[in-house]
């Protein structure tokens, strides 16, 4: 009888369950949004005891949609979303809400820590650049803010983490998120508590479990936890892998022949490379799946949701029940060649820069909203373009760019993207690839493939593929100057305007 794979993502705002063949092919699927808790402006939280009741309702699902028994699921794959931090006791129950990436709170002393030049020195050890939402500045915070909380943890979990916890009764980190944390030696591939001591937390090392690598299998379904989500006792779990890198394998990608853009919540740019970049100039690297490789990490809260919130704003009258098709339809009938409108997609401001705002430049009478959609289309690229030559500094250019995020569902954001990159974009045929990267680790770690080569290969496939057209690269190009300079400039102004005009966030 034929093996299958069970993969949980766990995301910043929803929960995805998937049963996979052993051929990456898509049995079943269910999943629940989770809306983050915002008990204070920018503050961005998640009940983790919710998140597993809505894992084992989706999983219960699952099982009812496919009709695939419980023993014939080979192993448990996981991905989750990174940073944040999640703290339990010594029994496994959480000491207070999850506190996920997108929160804010620490800001401050992010920006302290810079000041005080303290970001270069970790970053030699973990290759990875600080901001509020990492697990390190959360820490961090709580030290100043929480302290009894922290006097009750026994144990910082990444999602992915707290979730095989759940299912296997173990407590580990996995290296893949705990390196994306900011606390891993990357020499060692192991926690390293001089990353704590060079913060001042040192006092808080004993809260880092042991690390474990991706494609080891952890453990197996304990029996409660088999119970509560109908599948069998003892079924193996992954290690996991992070969501990003996860994201990765699920869309074919296992070297630098090509690049990865998510233009979704996050604006995520990849490239895989056995060549680490140790010098600062980008936001992260993460250690992949193998001994020797690297993820390149660089993007930010920069991305398809900055349109989420221009068609919330600005809904068109009589589109009101499909704004998107709407503004879609209108964006394909304008000339490319127009003046331009340009827009600086910082409405969440700028992992580098949080004072940032989103901005509209070069507004005329004579504009409508579709100028001002398109306008925010070239906007999310451009940035997206700003992060990708920084990765591909002294690589080669890969040969296309593998796609996904919510951008993905846009024709025209699509062309503006091939054009803005001067590279063709291909589609997965996947729904959730999250999920499925995570089955991918799972299915090596479980012998289900030899080993990731193999299992890309199998699992995952190509749907479409789209071409920059020469003329809309060359206007791309002209625009793409004038967004540069238009952002170069603004940076010098955007502390002084944040001090006149906007309110800090609460400590």
């Amino acid at each position: 009888m034929e093996s299958h794979i069970l993969a949980i993502d766990a995301g910043g705002t929803a929960i995805k369950v998937a049963l996979y063949d052993v051929e990456g092919r898509e049995v079943a699927a269910a999943g629940q949004s989770l809306r983050p808790l915002t008990p204070a402006p920018g503050y961005n939280e998640r009940d983790p005891d919710v998140m597993w009741d809505a894992i084992c309702r989706s999983v219960g699902q699952v099982l009812q949609k496919s009709a695939v028994r419980p023993d014939r699921i080979a192993v448990i794959g996981l991905t989750g979303y990174g940073n944040g931090l999640l703290l339990t006791d010594a029994a496994g129950r959480p000491v207070r809400h999850a506190i996920l990436s997108s929160d804010q709170r620490a800001a401050a002393i992010v920006a302290q820590w810079r000041d005080d030049n303290l970001e270069a020195g970790q970053f030699v050890l973990t290759n990875q650049r600080l901001f509020a939402g990492k697990t390190l500045s959360l820490l961090a915070w709580l030290a100043q803010h929480e302290p009894a909380t922290l006097a009750r943890a026994a144990h910082v979990l990444s999602c992915k983490d707290y979730i095989r916890y759940r299912l296997t009764g173990r407590f580990n980190l996995e290296v893949s998120d705990a390196s994306s944390g900011g606390f891993l030696d990357h020499a060692g591939r192991s926690f390293t508590p001089g990353v704590l001591d060079h913060f001042g937390l040192g006092a808080h090392a004993h809260l880092f479990t042991p690390t474990i690598e991706p494609l080891a299998l952890a453990g197996q379904l304990t029996a409660e936890s088999a119970a509560a989500m109908g599948l069998a006792r003892g079924t193996p779990v992954s290690a996991g892998y992070a969501d990003g890198p996860a994201m990765l394998l699920a869309l074919g990608i296992v070297d630098q022949s090509l690049l990865n853009v998510v233009a979704g919540t996050w604006g995520l740019n990849q490239l895989v490379t056995h060549s680490p970049v140790t010098d600062g100039s980008i936001l992260g690297c993460t250690l992949g799946a193998r001994e020797g490789e690297y993820i390149l990490i660089d993007g930010g809260v920069t991305s398809a949701s900055t349109f989420e919130w221009f068609v919330d704003m600005l809904r068109p009258a009589g589109a009101e029940a499909a704004p998107h098709d709407w503004y879609n339809g209108e964006i394909a009938k304008l000339e490319r060649n127009e003046p331009p409108v340009y827009f600086l997609p910082y409405v969440n401001g700028r992992l580098d820069m949080p004072e940032a705002r989103g901005s509209f430049v070069g507004l005329s009478a004579w504009h409508r909203l579709p100028h001002m959609a398109r306008a925010v289309f070239e906007g999310v690229a451009m940035e997206h373009r700003q992060h990708v030559e920084k990765l591909l500094a002294g690589r080669p250019r890969p040969s296309a760019v593998r796609f996904a995020g919510g951008a993905a569902r846009s024709r025209p954001w699509l062309e503006i993207f091939a054009a803005t990159l001067d590279l063709p974009v291909e589609l997965s045929t996947a729904s959730e690839l999250g999920a499925l990267g995570a089955a991918i680790i799972a299915a090596v770690g479980a012998g289900l493939h030899p080993d990731l080569e193999t299992a890309v290969a199998r699992m995952t496939r190509v749907g479409s593929r789209i071409e920059p057209d020469a003329g809309h690269v060359q206007d791309m190009a002209r625009r793409y100057a004038g967004f540069s300079f238009l952002r170069n400039r603004f940076d010098t102004m955007w502390a002084e305007l944040q001090a006149h005009a906007v309110p800090p966030l609460p400590s």
